[in-house]
C-alpha cells in the first residue's frame, strides 16, 4: 500500500496541527509525520481528525484505510477508501487498495474489479497492476499472473531494473541455442534459490547459462543443474547474448504450476561443508530439527511474516534436537534459546552453503515464510512452513501442500497476527512423528 503525500517534520507538523486545531490539512501532515515516525496509532487519530472535520478530504480517508488495513480492520478501510473515492472518482491509489481490502476479505471478485476500474482509469499506474498480478498468482490463475508481474519493475517492488547497452532482453520466442545468457538476480534471497529451478530448461533450449547471484549463495549455486557459470553480483560479467530476470523465466518459458519442473531436490549440501559441520553437531541421538522464527526486517512484510520467539517454546519440550539457524538472534533471544537447551549455530554460518549443510543433517525444518524456507524445499528436506493468514502468493491462499516443494506441508494462520493455533499444530504434528 501506498501513501500518497511524503510526509514533513514530526515537530513542525504537529506546531501546524495544534495551533490551527480546525483545519484538515494540518492534521493530514501531522498524521503523515506520525506514520512516517512508526507512530501509527497516534497517526490514524490525526487522520480521523481531518477526515472528521471534512468527511469529503480523499486523502485523509485514503490514509486512515491504508492504517485501518494494516491494523486487520478490513470492512472500516474499505468504508475508507469508499469516502476517498466517492469524492475523488480518479484518486488511483485508493481504487488499487480498495482491491487489496477486498481481496484480503475474500471477495476476490470485487478486487479484481477495482483493479481492472484502476488500470481503466489510468493505465500508467503501475498500482493496480501489481497488486492484480499478486491476485492472479495467488489464486493460481499463472499464465496471465506472469505477464502482469512485469509490472514489478515499474511498481518498485524488485529494485531498479538493469539494462545492458548492445544486449537483447529475452522473454522467450527467439532461439537461444549456441548462444550465451545471462540470469540475472533479483529481489531476495529465498526467490533466488526458489527460481534457480528453472535453469535446466534454459539449458535445454542449447543456450551457455551464466547465473547471476548474490554473494551468500554463490557457493550454493556452484552446483546448479543448468548453470555454466556463476558470478557474483557487480562481479566481471563474460560476453554475452541476451539477458534475463530470474523471476521472469516462468514467463519466458512458460511454466505453469502443473507443469513445474524439479519436483525432487534441486539444490544439495556439498560434502565438505556437510564433513565440517558433522564434526561440529556431532551425532543426532534424537530427531533433529532446524529452525528460524523470523526474515529480513528490512522485507516490507516482514511483519507479517515474522514472529516472537517466545511462541515457539511449547516446541522445545518435545523429545527433539532443536537448532538454531536464525542468524540475527538478539541477545535476549539467545538467552532464551540456551534457558531451554536449544543449540544456536546462526551465528557461525557463513553462507548459504554452511546452512545447506546443516539443513541436511536435520530430519526436519521449521520456518516462516523467509530463505530457509526455500532452501529446505529445494533439498527435498521435510519442512514446515508457518504462515500468515493472508500468505505471500507464492503459497497460494488456501492448502496444505504446495507444487513449488513437495515435501513442505503448509500452517496457515486462521486470523492475521494469530500464531498460537500454527505453532501448536507444528507441535502435534512433530510430536507425532517422534513417536
Amino acid at each position: 500500500m501506498s501513501r500518497a503525500t511524503p510526509p514533513p517534520g514530526l515537530a513542525e507538523a504537529e506546531d501546524a496541527a495544534r495551533r490551527h486545531p480546525g483545519h484538515p490539512p494540518h492534521w493530514l501532515q501531522f498524521g503523515l509525520a506520525l506514520n512516517e515516525a512508526g507512530q501509527t496509532a497516534q497517526a490514524l487519530e490525526a487522520f480521523i481528525n481531518a477526515a472528521t472535520l471534512d468527511p469529503g478530504f480523499a486523502e485523509a480517508q485514503y490514509n486512515c484505510g491504508v492504517i485501518l488495513y494494516h491494523q486487520g480492520e478490513l470492512v472500516a478501510s474499505a468504508a475508507r477508501y469508499r469516502a476517498a473515492l466517492a469524492r475523488q472518482p480518479g484518486f488511483i491509489l485508493a481504487r488499487s487498495n480498495l482491491g487489496v481490502t477486498l481481496e484480503a476479505m475474500g471477495e476476490t471478485e470485487a478486487a479484481l474489479g477495482a483493479y481492472d476500474e484502476a488500470i481503466a482509469a489510468d493505465p500508467n499506474n503501475p498500482a493496480p497492476y501489481w497488486n492484480k498480478a499478486l491476485l492472479l498468482l495467488r489464486n493460481g490463475k499463472e499464465e496471465e499472473g506472469w505477464r502482469f508481474y512485469e509490472w514489478r519493475w515499474s511498481a518498485g517492488k524488485a529494485g531498479a531494473r538493469r539494462e545492458f547497452p548492445g544486449k537483447r532482453p529475452w522473454l522467450g520466442g527467439v532461439a537461444l541455442r549456441g548462444k550465451t545468457i545471462l540470469l540475472q538476480a533479483e529481489q531476495g534471497l529465498g526467490d533466488m534459490i526458489q527460481f534457480v529451478r528453472f535453469i535446466p530448461l534454459v539449458k535445454a533450449l542449447g543456450a551457455r547459462v551464466v547465473l547471476e547471484s548474490f554473494t551468500p549463495l554463490t557457493t550454493l549455486f556452484g552446483g546448479v543443474a543448468g548453470a555454466d557459470l556463476v558470478v557474483d553480483v557487480g562481479g566481471k560479467l563474460p560476453r554475452f547474448d541476451f539477458y534475463c530476470p530470474l523471476m521472469s523465466l516462468p514467463l519466458a518459458l512458460g511454466v505453469t504450476l502443473a507443469r513445474m519442473p524439479a519436483p525432487g531436490a534441486y539444490l544439495r549440501a556439498q560434502p565438505e561443508r556437510v564433513a565440517v559441520w558433522g564434526e561440529r553437531l556431532g551425532p543426532a541421538r534424537r530427531m533433529r530439527v532446524g529452525f528460524v522464527w523470523k526474515g529480513n526486517p528490512r522485507h516490507e512484510g516482514d511483519g507479517v511474516r515474522s514472529i516472537k520467539l517466545e511462541l515457539l517454546r511449547g516446541l522445545f519440550g518435545l523429545d527433539a534436537e532443536f537448532i538454531s539457524l536464525q542468524k540475527d538472534a538478539t541477545d535476549a533471544e539467545r538467552a532464551l534459546l540456551e534457558e531451554h537447551g536449544v543449540r544456536h549455530v546462526g551465528h557461525l554460518l557463513g553462507d548459504f552453503a554452511d546452512t545447506a549443510a546443516v539443513v541436511e543433517m536435520c530430519d526436519q525444518i521449521i520456518s516462516v515464510d523467509t530463505s530457509l524456507a526455500h532452501l529446505a524445499g529445494a533439498m527435498a528436506k521435510p519442512v514446515r512452513v508457518l504462515l500468515p493468514a493472508r500468505a505471500d502468493w507464492r503459497w497460494l491462499k488456501e492448502g496444505e501442500t504446495t507444487p513449488w516443494y513437495p515435501t513442505a506441508r503448509l500452517l496457515r494462520g486462521a486470523r492475521q497476527g494469530q500464531w498460537e493455533d500454527v505453532v501448536r499444530r507444528a507441535m502435534e504434528a512433530l510430536a507425532e512423528e517422534g513417536r
